[in-house]
């Protein structure tokens, strides 16, 4: 290991946790990070603890030395303590601080930032730890971790029909299986008891969880336009699958009956369910290592960010960048179905006509300051903002540029959808030609369409014999047919 060269080190360990909020460890339950190793520090080994969903509001931090180790009974060290979010912006630290540490010890801090406090845009929590023997060092050895919790979603359309003759002690039901694992969540719906007139719609859960860890349950009111709000949300842990979980709705049944044409077509209430779940971790370990002098070195980021930002950005690209790293600004959250990002309307604006044509009228986003995106993913949008704020795409690959592609053209981003199509066209094969060739039909691109159509004619030999040929034919006869037909106009 590259430490064994270095004397006098600072030993960094970034933990970066995605999926944060699916923690299903509650109360006491501690959170571990993989073990790192300080090797000119009397080769010592560590460990990240945190308590994520503490009861009294708070998440604690701990490092943590191992008992079974080769180092010595007792050691001194320095050390700092940070949380940062997605962009690296600080959320909590403790700096500088000095301890006697035996094998075995767990020391750190109980009420280390505050859960409301955690403003994590990505859902995503760097965890950092800085350990030094003395208070200077000349060298840093930097280990770079990640865990990922895994988290599945399932969304089902819930129609409750003759929503007028619901009585008090009727209820409306529907079962959800969200794995293969009979893990089963079941929903029922009802109006509120008493002698109130405005009656509030309630919502109780009831569960049977074999596989699944955590679940959030997000409700959304759909109208007749196939528009959606959220209109009530909870979370529950597989330990409390007894137990009834209640969600009061954001409306009460008069208000739905004075707006009939928009939300009761045909006494016909529609909600969709959206189910986010975990089941445990997906990736857990250390990814990289990275050994030298870094005298100058940012400490709000880690070394490779530090020499990926020199080498890439300069001028007002780099100042834009520092908008979209530091959410303090922000006015403006787009939404998908899982997560929010933060952004500023000023830049989306200026770089997408629809979001300025969004923001100039009495539309409910301008007056909101939120968007709902939930026809696209959390990594399309994400790659949308970065492209808008930094004009660059970060590890394209197929199935993103296509999705990318959508999300340009729907909020008319045409430079990134040019790059879209730059990408496309440079990875094109008689296999996925007929993908791309649907996508740009569909989003009636003709210029795009072209670009396909004569990769088709140029490559007609391999791409007519295969099976993803024959399965556009059925799938799309009449596409199938333009293009067959401009073979034979070249032929």
């Amino acid at each position: 290991m590259c430490t064994s060269e270095y004397k006098n080190c600072e030993y960094v360990f970034n933990w970066e946790i995605e999926n944060f909020s699916f923690c299903w460890q509650k109360k006491c339950e501690e959170f571990y990070s993989p073990v790192f190793s300080a090797e000119s520090i009397e080769n010592t080994s560590w460990r990240l603890h945190l308590t994520p969903k503490r009861e009294d509001g708070y998440v604690s931090y701990y490092l943590y030395r191992l008992s079974k180790e080769t180092g010595p009974p007792e050691i001194e060290i320095y050390c700092d303590l940070i949380f940062l979010n997605a962009n690296k912006s600080v959320l909590r630290e403790e700096c500088n601080f000095k301890s006697i540490c035996p094998k075995g010890t767990l020391f750190g801090f109980h009420e280390f930032i505050a859960k409301n406090d955690l403003i994590l845009p990505h859902d995503t929590l760097t965890v950092r730890c800085k350990l030094r023997s003395c208070e200077k060092t000349t060298n840093v050895v930097e280990q770079f971790a990640r865990t990922v919790i895994r988290v599945d979603q399932k969304s089902v359309d819930w129609n409750i029909s003759e929503f007028r003759k619901i009585k008090p002690d009727e209820k409306k039901s529907i079962s959800i299986k969200l794995t293969s694992a009979e893990d089963l969540l079941s929903l029922d719906l009802f109006l509120s008891v008493g002698e109130y007139t405005e009656k509030i719609v309630l919502v109780s859960i009831s569960s049977s969880l074999k596989s699944i860890k955590f679940v959030t349950v997000k409700l959304l009111l759909k109208d007749t336009e196939g528009n959606t709000v959220e209109c009530g949300q909870k979370e529950f842990y597989s330990s409390e699958v007894k137990n009834f979980k209640f969600i009061p709705l954001t409306f009460v049944r008069n208000k739905l009956l004075r707006k009939t044409d928009l939300y009761l077509k045909d006494d016909q209430l529609s909600l969709c369910c959206v189910c986010s779940f975990t089941k445990g971790i997906a990736y857990h370990g250390v990814e990289r290592i990275i050994c030298g002098n870094f005298p100058n070195r940012d400490e709000n980021t880690t070394i490779l960010s530090d020499i990926v930002t020199e080498e890439k950005n300069t001028g007002c690209v780099k100042d834009v960048k520092s908008l979209y790293n530091d959410l303090a600004l922000s006015d403006m959250t787009l939404c998908t179905e899982t997560k929010s990002y933060p952004a500023h309307i000023a830049i989306l604006c200026a770089r997408s006509p629809v979001f300025k044509a969004m923001f100039s009228s009495d539309m409910k986003e301008s007056i909101r300051r939120k968007v709902d995106i939930l026809d696209l993913n959390d990594d399309t949008v994400q790659r949308m903002l970065l492209y808008m704020y930094t004009d660059t795409l970060e590890n394209l690959q197929w199935e993103s540029a296509l999705s990318l592609y959508k999300a340009a053209d729907k909020y008319n981003i045409v430079s990134l959808r040019n790059q879209c199509v730059s990408f496309i066209e440079s990875h094109l094969s008689p296999i996925n030609v007929c993908e791309a060739l649907e996508l740009a039909d569909r989003h009636q691109d003709e210029d795009f369409k072209s670009i396909l159509q004569n990769y088709i004619v140029n490559n007609q030999g391999e791409v007519l014999d295969l099976k993803e040929w024959k399965l556009f034919v059925k799938s799309n006869s009449e596409l199938a047919a333009e293009s067959l037909l401009k073979i034979c106009m070249e032929d």
